[in-house]
Parts: structure tokens; sequence; C-alpha cells
């Protein structure tokens, strides 16, 4: 069997070039976990979306079962800006695992668009300090796309709610993506 050395940054920088687009992007930020015998693989990968798919770029192979911190996070998103800039980032789509203080405060540090699926009962804070569920703010509408503009407070920072989607789950649970 030949040995190699695969340079994954290497093969980003193809795969890349190889896009129709190369700024104002949407990335996607996902993560899956199985066992192959005893062994966890748990796989957190960055996408570049294009016309509705998304092509993996990078990726990072995590030592454990389960969620991503928002230091791994932070570092990938970093490991993206340091081989194809910030400035190539329109926004970064992430499901509802993908939360926390310091991630959140991190894409708004940066000015990183973002849009981050969220439970129905997951808290926000009111600019009257009053902390609701989200399923609150949206109870009223029926439809299923609402798009707003409207200033919430999350983790004590402003974050502007362009689109909120409202969707079932297979289990039967409300969530709200934004």
């Amino acid at each position: 069997m030949a040995n190699f050395v695969l340079f994954p940054d290497l093969v980003a920088k193809m795969i890349f070039k190889l896009l129709p687009k190369t700024e104002k992007l949407t990335l996607s930020i996902e993560r899956t976990n199985w066992k192959f015998g005893q062994t966890n693989i748990n796989i957190f990968m960055l996408g570049v979306v294009y016309d509705g798919v998304a092509f993996p770029l990078l990726f990072k192979m995590l030592d454990k079962r389960g969620n991503s911190k928002s230091e791994e996070r932070i570092d990938l998103i970093e490991r993206f800006i340091d081989l194809f800039q910030t400035d190539n980032i329109d926004a970064i789509v992430a499901d509802r695992e993908f939360v926390g203080k310091e991630w959140i405060a991190y894409l708004n540090r940066k000015k990183i668009n973002y849009f981050i699926r969220i439970q129905n009962n997951f808290k926000v804070k009111l600019s009257n300090n009053k902390e609701v569920k989200v399923w609150h703010l949206f109870n009223r509408y029926q439809k299923m796309n609402l798009y707003i503009s409207q200033n919430r407070c999350l983790f004590k920072m402003n974050i502007v709610i362009y689109q909120v989607v409202e969707s079932t789950s297979l289990m039967g649970k409300k969530n709200f993506l934004f």
C-alpha cells in the first residue's frame, strides 16, 4: 500500500477554485456522528452552499461523541477565513445544535451574518429585558413563512431576524428557523 500525505487545506483550495461563485458565499456547518464497531466517528464540516447544495470544503474529526464546542466552531471558521477571507462570507447557516454565547459573540464580533435554527422553547430577551420563549413572539402568525425585520436581543446582543420559517419536526415539535 502506498503512503501519501493528504493536505486538507490544499484540497479545500482546489474545490474552492472549481466553484462557479466564490464571493458572498453562504456557508453551512454540520456535524455527523456514528459508531464503526467501537470507534466513534464524529465529523464537523463546513460547506459552501451553491444552487441549493452544500459542497463540503473543510472538516475536523472530533475526538468525542456529541456536539461541537464554540471553540471548535470558531477554529473552523477561522480556518476558512485564513484560506478564503471574511469578505467571501455572506452568511452562515446552521442547525439548532450550533448555539452558545461564545459562538454567537464571535460571529457578531466578526460581523458575520448567521441563520441558526432554534427550538420554539428557546428563550430570547426583549428590549424591555423581559425574557420569553421565542414561540410567544410568533404564535399569532398562521403562515409558514414570515418575513420580518425586528430587533431582538439574544445573549444580551442585538440581532436582526430576517426570516422566520416555522416547521414541524418528525417528532411533532415545532421549530423556528431564523
